[in-house]
Parts: C-alpha cells; sequence; structure tokens
C-alpha cells in the first residue's frame, strides 16, 4: 500500500483484513484503521453510511501579513448577530490568520482550497471596527491569501468499530471548528488506539482492544461534537458567553486507556 490510493472496498474473514483500492490491487492486515475523513469510504463498512450535514455557515479563512494596527500577540474574536469574526498570530507574529463566519442559505462545497471572495466578505462586515477592515484588506494585498470554507460534521455514529475496522478522527466524529478541537480529539483517537492495540497479545485481541478504544472514545467526541455545535450557535447571537472547557482541556487520553489494558 502506498500514499495516493483511493480505497474502494473492504472484507474481513479468518482472522484478517482487507483493503481494495481504485487500481484493483489489495492489502491485507490485522486490523484496518480508517482515518479517510469526512467523506470516508471505510466508514460504509461500519454503520450505512450518510452525507454529511451543512451547518448554514461559510467560513472565510487564510492568511495577511502582520499589521501595525493589529496588537502585537493577541487574539481577538469580534460577535455578532449571525456572524463572527477571529483573528490571531501566526509564524512568530508575522502573519495573522483570520476567519470570518457568515451565514448562507444555500450549501457551499467543503473544500480547504476553494477560492474566497474578499469583496463579499468585506460586504458581511461593513460597519464593524475598522480593524476587521484592515485586515480583509490585505487579503488582496502582497502576502494575503483567502479560501472558502463550507462547514459541516455528522452527528455522532452509533458505532465506530466492524470486527477488526475502527474508524479515527473526521471519519468517525467530524465537528465544527468552534471548539478547535477537530486535531486535537484525532490524536487523542490516535493515543488512545495505539495504547490498547500496543497492549494486546496477538493479533486475536485487536477485535477486542478495537471494541475498547470504541467504548472509551465515542461518547467523549460526541459530548465535543455537540458541543462545537452548541458554541458555534452560541458565539452567533445575543446570548453568546464562554464556556468552562477544562474537561476538554484537562483530559489524559493515554492514562484513561492504560485504565482499560
Amino acid at each position: 500500500m502506498r500514499a495516493g490510493q483511493r480505497c474502494t472496498g473492504f472484507s474481513q474473514h479468518a482472522g484478517r483484513a482487507t483493503v481494495g483500492f481504485a487500481d484493483r490491487t489489495t492489502a491485507t492486515a490485522d486490523v484496518v484503521i480508517g482515518a479517510d475523513g469526512i467523506h470516508s469510504v471505510l466508514q460504509g463498512f461500519v454503520v450505512a453510511q450518510a452525507k454529511p450535514v451543512f451547518s448554514g455557515v461559510v467560513a472565510y479563512r487564510g492568511l495577511v501579513p502582520r499589521l501595525d494596527e493589529y496588537p502585537a500577540g493577541a487574539m481577538r474574536m469580534w460577535v455578532g448577530q449571525s456572524k463572527h469574526f477571529l483573528v490571531f498570530p501566526v509564524r512568530a507574529g508575522q502573519l495573522l490568520n483570520y476567519v470570518g463566519f457568515v451565514p448562507s442559505d444555500t450549501s457551499v462545497r467543503e473544500s480547504w482550497s476553494a477560492p474566497g471572495d474578499p469583496a463579499a466578505l468585506a460586504a458581511h462586515f461593513t460597519g464593524w471596527d475598522p480593524v476587521i477592515g484592515a485586515v480583509i484588506a490585505a487579503i488582496s494585498g502582497p502576502g494575503g491569501s483567502g479560501f472558502q470554507w463550507g462547514m459541516y460534521d455528522r452527528a455522532p455514529l452509533p458505532r465506530w468499530t466492524s470486527g477488526r475496522l475502527t474508524l479515527l478522527g473526521d471519519a468517525a466524529h467530524p465537528m465544527l471548528p468552534h471548539l478547535g478541537q477537530g486535531v486535537n480529539q484525532a490524536l487523542e483517537d490516535a493515543v488512545a488506539l495505539a495504547t490498547l492495540l500496543g497492549a494486546s497479545a496477538s493479533s486475536a485481541g485487536v477485535p477486542r482492544a478495537l471494541a475498547a478504544y470504541e467504548r472509551l472514545r465515542r461518547d467523549r467526541t460526541a459530548r465535543v461534537q455537540l458541543g462545537s455545535r452548541r458554541q458555534g450557535a452560541g458565539w452567533d447571537s445575543s446570548g453568546s458567553q464562554l464556556t468552562d472547557r477544562r474537561w476538554i482541556y484537562e483530559y489524559d487520553a493515554w492514562a484513561e486507556a492504560i485504565a482499560l489494558t
């Protein structure tokens, strides 16, 4: 198996799991981990496949060079009815990452590379803080970039695992970005899964390890998924407020997995 192959099928029998690819090659192993994203093919071999759910929100995002009028080292978020705008420094403060969240009545393609229109973004934030206007104006200047991202997630899945196949990251729990946990939850998955598989004495123990992984991770990631939906709705309403996130940040995936071995 090599990078760039497209998964098209899966089967398992006699203690082995086999993945099929578009080029008609196959790969067989003791365990298969479906880490193939929100449009996961392997998810369909665990549960009935469902399309991702459009949130009704589009994010305009990108990078601009550091601006003199933006306070060094600061993260700022402006919140208003039905939309919000987030800016924070990256690359040791030399660049600013911006994200403008705006409503959309029609679904927009889920993509990290679809170009965004700075003029459309500016129209959404007319009359807001002039700092937002300066950031948006810099998108079209030297070193600026702008993309448009339709935001999708799914309702929590009823299960992640089937025999020697399990799901990880967005294949299992795609979530909106409002708690900043998409990558973090995938990393927690990986730590827990590696710990439980590493404690398995033989190939025969793989299905049991995968079932333990699902029990450990599924409820937590479901809470994060639904919390991300609620947080986004909160930012974009007059009742927006910060919530206590210690239950997210103080969690130790390794310790929780060790406790199950």
